[in-house]
C-alpha cells in the first residue's frame, strides 16, 4: 500500500490537465472516498508549471493523507498551499531529512496504531484507505473516540458555535471569547429570555429519563448532546443540574449505558477529559447527526449500543440548529426507521411560543454571527415524531411537560420551546 497522496512525477513532455487527469483516475481506484477528489487540491511545486501535485483532503472514511516530495523548497511550497484549509488538519512535515535535498514527507489528520493482546503492532494508518484495509476502517471508527464517524466542521476559536453559545446562556466556563460576545451583543432583555428558555430546557431531563426508565429502556443516545458536564449555575436557586449519565444510573443502576454525540470537536474535548475516569463509564462519538444514515452505520456507533433492543434518544435544543427543513425531516425519518419497537424519542424544539417571546426574532443576530437557527411551529415539530404516538400531555412548552418541572410556575412562553416523547410501537416490528 502506497503512501503518496501523488504516485510519481510527471512524465517528459506531459500537458498538466492530461497528468493530472491521469493522477486522479488513480487515484480514484484506490480511495475508499473517490467522490473527495472533488475536494483535492493541485499543488505547483515549482517554476515549471507542469511540476505539480495533488493533496487529498479527509474527509467520509477518510481520516489521514499524506504526500512526499523531493526538497525542503518543495515541501515548503505543499505547507503553504495546504495551511488553514479544513481537509488537512494536524498539517506538518514528519521529514528526518538531513540535507535540503532529501525527500520530504508532509502529514495531516489522524495517525492510529493498533496493539494486539500482546502488545505487538496489529495495525498502523497514515493516508488514503485502499478496499484492502475496509476491516481496519470498521475498527479504527468502532474503538476509537478521537475519529469522526460523520464529516464535520473544523472547530473554529474565531467563530461562535451553538453548543458553547449555550453553555454561555446556562453560566457556564466552557466556551470561548467569541461565544461570549455573541450572548453580549444581545440586548438585556433578549439575553435574559434565552437565559431562561436554556435553564427551563436543562432542567427537563430528569423527567425524561424517568420516564424512558419506568419503560424498562436502559440504553441512552443524547444527540447534539452539547456539554453534558459543565458549571452552570441553575435559574433562581434551582438544585445543581445532574449529566445524563448520572441520571441514568439513578434510575437504572451503573450498568446502563450512556452515549454522547455531538459535531463539536473542543466539546468532545472538554467532555472526555472530565469524563473518562468516570465509574459510569459514559460514551462519546463525533458526529454531525444531518449524516444520520452514515451516523448510525458506524462501526463505533453499532459497537457501543444494541440496536436489536430498545434505545432512549434525546434530542433536545439540537433540531433548531438545523435550519433546513429537509435534512431534518430525513435524518429524524432514518432515525425512526432504524430504531428497535419500545424505543423513544424526546424532542425539545425552539418555537414561537406566545407573542411575548417570539423566538424568530433570534434568527437574523444567529445567523449574522454564522449560526444557522430556525424556530419550527407545532405542526412541523409534530412531523419529526413521525407516526409514532406522541405520549400525554402532547407538545407542549417544555416546563408545562411534567408538572414537578423546577420552573412550572413561570409562564407559557418562557420556555420558547415545545417538548414531546414519543415510543415507538410494538406493531412496528412486522
Amino acid at each position: 500500500m502506497t503512501h503518496h497522496d501523488i504516485p510519481s512525477a510527471p512524465a517528459s513532455g506531459s500537458s498538466v490537465p492530461n497528468r493530472a487527469a491521469r493522477e486522479r483516475a488513480l487515484l480514484a481506484g484506490r480511495l475508499a472516498d473517490p467522490a473527495l477528489l472533488d475536494q483535492a487540491v493541485e499543488i505547483q511545486l515549482g517554476e515549471d508549471s507542469a511540476d505539480t501535485c495533488l493533496a487529498v483532503p479527509v474527509g467520509g472514511l477518510r481520516v489521514a493523507g499524506k504526500v512526499t516530495v523531493a526538497g525542503a523548497g518543495r515541501a515548503l511550497r505543499v505547507l503553504q498551499a495546504l495551511h488553514g484549509n479544513s481537509g488537512f488538519p494536524c498539517l506538518r512535515d514528519f521529514s528526518a531529512a538531513r540535507s535540503l535535498d532529501d525527500p520530504h514527507t508532509i502529514k495531516w489528520g489522524l495517525s492510529s496504531d493498533f496493539m494486539d493482546d500482546h502488545g505487538e503492532l496489529k495495525a498502523r494508518m497514515w493516508g488514503y484507505r485502499e478496499a484492502a484495509v475496509s476491516a481496519y476502517v470498521t475498527e479504527q471508527k468502532a474503538r476509537d473516540p478521537r475519529v469522526p464517524v460523520t464529516p464535520v466542521l473544523e472547530s473554529m476559536t474565531s467563530a461562535p458555535a451553538d453548543g458553547r453559545v449555550y453553555d454561555v446562556l446556562l453560566g457556564g466556563w466552557d466556551h470561548y471569547l467569541a461565544d461570549r460576545r455573541l450572548v453580549e451583543s444581545l440586548t438585556a432583555q433578549d439575553r435574559r429570555a434565552l437565559e431562561v428558555a436554556a435553564a427551563i430546557n436543562r432542567a427537563h431531563q430528569p423527567a425524561v429519563v424517568k420516564a424512558f426508565a419506568s419503560r424498562g429502556i436502559d440504553q441512552y443516545l443524547d444527540l447534539g448532546c452539547g456539554l453534558p458536564v459543565n458549571d452552570a449555575r441553575p435559574l433562581d436557586g434551582a438544585p445543581s443540574y445532574a449529566a445524563l449519565h448520572d441520571l441514568v444510573a439513578e434510575y437504572q443502576g451503573a450498568t446502563a449505558r450512556t452515549v454522547y454525540a455531538d459535531h463539536d470537536t473542543f466539546i468532545f474535548a472538554k467532555v472526555r477529559g472530565r469524563l473518562e475516569d468516570d465509574p459510569r463509564q459514559p460514551e462519546w462519538v463525533c458526529a454531525d447527526i444531518r449524516h444520520m444514515e452514515q451516523f448510525l452505520n458506524s462501526g463505533r456507533v453499532q459497537l457501543l449500543l444494541d440496536w436489536s433492543r430498545p434505545i432512549g434518544v434525546l434530542l433536545h435544543d439540537v433540531l433548531p440548529w438545523i435550519d433546513s427543513d429537509e435534512i431534518a425531516a430525513q435524518a429524524m425519518a432514518v432515525l425512526r426507521e432504524r430504531l428497535a419497537p419500545g424505543s423513544a424519542l424526546s424532542i425539545t424544539h425552539a418555537a414561537d411560543v406566545g407573542e411575548d417571546n417570539a423566538m424568530s426574532r433570534f434568527i437574523n443576530p444567529f445567523r449574522a454571527a454564522g449560526l444557522a437557527y430556525k424556530p419550527r411551529s407545532a405542526h412541523t415539530i409534530g412531523k419529526l415524531f413521525g407516526d409514532w404516538p406522541v405520549e400525554k400531555p402532547g407538545l407542549v412548552p417544555t416546563h408545562r411537560w411534567h408538572p414537578e418541572h423546577l420552573h412550572a410556575a413561570r409562564p407559557l412562553h418562557d420556555a420558547g420551546a415545545l417538548a414531546g416523547l414519543a415510543f415507538k410501537p410494538e406493531a412496528d416490528r412486522a
